[in-house]
């Protein structure tokens, strides 16, 4: 018979409703996994950008200290080399003095041999220039020595002075040096915090976009199993109530009329235009037409058990969807092969009809 097939359906239905269940929760599982490693490396990555930042401030302020220490070095050499420019003038003006004083001596030399070849004074004459000229002479020479011995202690000093120079150049090319080293680095502290930084952003946007993953799993399998909740049948049994209101016109077994053989449920005559209700929570495996049931719904249950609503005026529901028990899912009518308004209403387990008297209140 056709609804032996929407029972199979439903069948598979209600499976594939617990598969569903089942993927979400392994989608959820891999989430939690992909977000748990995640959320290490966002803190590995953070801890490393804290160690960048830490040392690219160590660096800065060796930088400044580096970048002082630079200008003191380049104002030492202009100081040095001012005082070595000021003792190369001395020199000069020592070596002027002495060429000076050197050229008074040589004169007053000569003067002096002249005077003492040429001129004889008198015995009685005293205080004349010949007696002076010898202390004057001595003094003058003294002069010359005493700049000849400062003009080279001068030059000793203008040693002295370019060796300090030379020592101070070499210490401030070795700052600098050492300071374009430190930029280098610098810079690629920098660098490297820019893409740790880029990086560690796109982390946190994978995890914020995991976290809105998480919550929507969690959501769909609340949801799932929220669907499945209290949808089995077994409960039930000699308690549950009607799908609609009404007496009974044909029963379980019964042959039927129009060729389709046995009824496999109840025929229970009803109001025209009166509502059908589910009589358990499910998922709707079918709804439609069928041959010899007219309008149906079959609603797939959460123990292998399904009911069947059929010979609707119109149906409520669409297949696939889910339904709470209780709820109007479709107008009494007289589809398919009655002749009367009445529902068709049919329990199966494992595809294998059963009596649904024996389930009703």
């Amino acid at each position: 018979m056709p609804i032996l097939i929407w029972l199979s359906i439903a069948i598979c239905s209600i499976q594939s409703q617990a598969n569903e269940i089942k993927d979400a929760e392994q989608q959820r599982q891999l989430a939690e996994q992909l977000l748990k490693t995640l959320k290490s490396d966002v803190q590995l990555d953070t801890k490393k950008l804290d160690i960048i930042k830490s040392e690219l401030n160590r660096l800065n302020t060796e930088s400044a200290n580096l970048t002082l220490s630079v200008a003191n070095s380049e104002r030492l050499v202009r100081e040095l080399r001012s005082t070595q420019q000021q003792t190369m003038e001395e020199i000069q003006e020592t070596s002027r003095q002495a060429s000076i004083a050197l050229d008074h001596y040589r004169n007053e030399l000569i003067a002096y041999y002249i005077t003492g070849k040429t001129f004889r004074p008198k015995a009685q004459s005293k205080g004349n220039l010949s007696d002076y000229l010898p202390f004057l002479l001595d003094a003058r020479k003294q002069s010359v020595s005493r700049i000849k011995a400062n003009a080279a202690d001068l030059k000793n000093l203008l040693i002295e002075q370019e060796r300090n120079l030379e020592k101070v150049q070499r210490v401030s090319m070795n700052l600098k040096s050492k300071r374009n080293a430190l930029s280098r680095r610098t810079r690629d502290q920098r660098q490297l915090l820019a893409s740790v930084t880029r990086t560690l952003k796109t982390k946190k946007q994978r995890e914020d976009a995991l976290n809105s993953d998480l919550e929507f799993l969690d959501q769909r399998i609340r949801a799932l199993q929220l669907r499945s909740k209290g949808a089995a049948l077994e409960s039930l049994k000699g308690k549950m109530r009607w799908p609609v209101d009404g007496r009974v016109l044909r029963r379980f077994g019964q042959s039927r009329q129009d060729g389709f053989g046995d009824w496999q449920g109840l025929v229970i005559g009803a109001t025209n235009n009166s509502e059908v209700k589910a009589v358990q929570a499910g998922k709707v495996a079918y709804a439609g037409y069928l041959l010899g049931y007219g309008l149906v719904v079959v609603i797939a249950h959460d123990d292998d058990h399904a009911t069947i609503y059929g010979h609707n005026q119109s149906l409520k529901v669409e297949t696939g969807q889910s339904v709470l028990a209780r709820q109007v899912i479709a107008i009494i009518g007289n589809t398919g092969s009655l002749d009367v308004a009445a529902l068709y209403f049919g329990v199966t387990r494992n595809g294998k009809a059963v009596n649904p008297s024996s389930w009703l209140n």
